[in-house]
């Protein structure tokens, strides 16, 4: 049998799988019990290296950066350039890392825009590190452990939402620790929210790797769900009072083509579609970095415009990616910026 024709329960199994997963098993388990402080430290320094040695990633990060900041540039309701090149700036004691070989520098407002520019290239790589290396560090925490860490501002808003009866869309964007989130239902009890929290998350192409992961988010209290369970179970998780938060900047193969920061890009129509068959209402959600292993989590109500046809998915979507831009306009720097996200013809980005 071919290989693309068989099923995954074959396909994503065996010796090999088996030992990748025992590998990434036991890599992933010690980056889980690293100090979040070291954590942090040490992913800026690996941001760093690859910045230092990846041409291709830092092509791509400063296409990508150069899209964002034109669109801010001509938008009056985001933050300013200057105010994200405020953002974009380090940590204020960040210079003082002795595991960071080269302290990134400070982004200035100039009238050439070369040296800002590659300062949030490089802010962009070692804060990717950064937060991808706390991310782990979270996993392994309690809901009182990750606040000392993480403050969130805008929870009055999801419980509004739940209040409503018809449980709570929520958008997430592919920045800051956006691990952390999994800590979103100890947060929410902590402020009297008693909701169940789910997400929908792509398997991973190891069947054993995959079942690990799953049961470690299911025992911080995060149900999953995948393409495999359809699109009725999701759905009926909603309905019934959930909340399921969707990571909707994901690059696609296939989507809705539509504008993102005033480019066109393929756009999951999974939110649309969930929001029209659910009528839940609708959350972004941002992460920010405030200092040195320390994040805000905030959480923005979406408001809809009215007589809008939401039965296409080309309008659905655009309103999502609006509110995925208003997001990430919050701290463009803790975006991750190190893939192709906008669209091209005959090679050329629109």
């Amino acid at each position: 049998m071919p290989h693309h024709k068989k099923p995954e329960s074959e396909r994503f199994r065996g010796p090999v799988k088996y030992l990748e997963y025992l590998v990434a098993r036991a890599l992933v388990t010690a980056l889980q019990r690293l100090p979040i402080r070291f954590a942090y430290r040490l992913g800026r320094a690996v941001g760093w290296l690859a910045w230092r040695t990846m041409s291709g990633r830092r092509r791509i990060v400063r296409k990508n950066l150069e899209i964002v900041n034109a669109w801010m540039d001509g938008r009056a309701a985001v933050p300013s350039r200057r105010e994200n090149e405020k953002n974009c700036q380090s940590p204020a004691s960040e210079s003082e890392s002795t595991l960071d070989p080269h302290p990134p520098s400070l982004i200035r407002h100039q009238s050439s825009l070369a040296l800002p520019l590659e300062a949030q290239v490089k802010e962009v790589f070692q804060r990717a590190g950064a937060n991808l290396f706390a991310g782990f560090t979270f996993n392994r925490m309690s809901p009182e452990q990750a606040a000392q860490h993480i403050e969130i501002e805008g929870v009055e808003h999801l419980k509004e939402a739940l209040d409503e009866g018809k449980g709570a869309i929520i958008l997430l964007s592919h920045m800051g620790p956006w691990e952390a989130l999994s800590q979103l239902p100890g947060f929410a009890s902590r402020h009297g929210i008693e909701a169940p929290f789910g997400a929908m998350y792509r398997p991973l192409n190891n069947t054993y790797l995959d079942d690990w992961f799953k049961r470690q988010r299911e025992a911080s209290g995060t149900r999953l769900f995948s393409r495999r369970d359809g699109f009725h179970k999701p759905v009926d998780f909603i309905r019934s009072g959930g909340m399921l938060g969707i990571l909707a900047d994901q690059k696609m193969r296939e989507g809705v083509v539509v504008p993102y920061f005033g480019c066109e890009a393929k756009t999951s129509p999974i939110p649309g579609l969930f929001l029209r068959r659910s009528q839940a209402p609708l959350l972004a959600v941002s992460i920010e970095t405030l200092a040195p292993a320390r994040w805000k989590i905030r959480v923005r109500q979406i408001e809809l415009p009215e007589g809008l046809d939401y039965s296409k998915r080309t309008i659905s979507a655009e309103q999502c990616n609006q509110a995925l831009e208003l997001s990430l306009a919050q701290s463009v720097c803790d975006g991750f910026w190190l893939s192709s996200r906008f669209k091209k013809v005959d090679g050329v980005l629109l």
